[in-house]
Formats: C-alpha cells, sequence, structure tokens
C-alpha cells in the first residue's frame, strides 16, 4: 500500500509536468497523459499485468513492465541523442557565420 502511494505521487508529479507542456504538441501530451493513465493502473490494478504479460508470452507482468520500460528509455535516449544533434550542428552553422561576419568587418 505505501509503494502504490509513492509511485501514484510520482506519476501525480509527471501528469502535473504534461499538463505543464503548454504549447507542446497535441500528439505528445496525450501519448503521455495515456502513458500516465496506463501507470496508474498498473499501479493500483497489478494483477492487469500479469494478465497482459500471460496474453504475450511473457511470464510474470513485472518482467513486461520491465520490458516495456527499457524500449520506451531505449527510445527516449535515441530521440535525446538526435535532439542534441541537430542543436550541436545548428550551434555550428550559427558560429560559422559569426565567424564569417567578423572577417567581413575586419
Amino acid at each position: 500500500m505505501i509503494i502504490q502511494v509513492i509511485l501514484s505521487i510520482g506519476l501525480a508529479a509527471c501528469l502535473f509536468y504534461v499538463a505543464s507542456l503548454g504549447r507542446s504538441s497535441v500528439v505528445l501530451r496525450l501519448a503521455l497523459f495515456g502513458i500516465v493513465v496506463i501507470g496508474f493502473g498498473f499501479v493500483w490494478f497489478p494483477d492487469i499485468t500479469n494478465v497482459i504479460a500471460l496474453q504475450v508470452g511473457v511470464g510474470r507482468g513485472a518482467d513486461l513492465v520491465m520490458y516495456i520500460w527499457i524500449i520506451l528509455t531505449l527510445l527516449l535516449i535515441v530521440r535525446l541523442h538526435i535532439k542534441l544533434r541537430e542543436q550541436s550542428e545548428a550551434l555550428t552553422q550559427l558560429a560559422r557565420r559569426i565567424a564569417l561576419n567578423d572577417s567581413d568587418l575586419s
């Protein structure tokens, strides 16, 4: 019972974050909202994870949740890597333009 309350507080914080995203993509906000709601379901009704796990061929619900978490984490890492590369390339372009402008003034 205590862990359910702790996890629910964490999920509520995530839900608050999703609500505060403001102008971000509607699809992203809906996806995050859906993940949080599913998380609440898994926290308060953990037997559901066992039923789903057996249907997809995984032995236990906890294993299924772990596998899903690993996949989501890897996707997040790839997305962050792509964003970091884009920002690095944009910074490089900006530095080049500034350098060229400075050389024209000299």
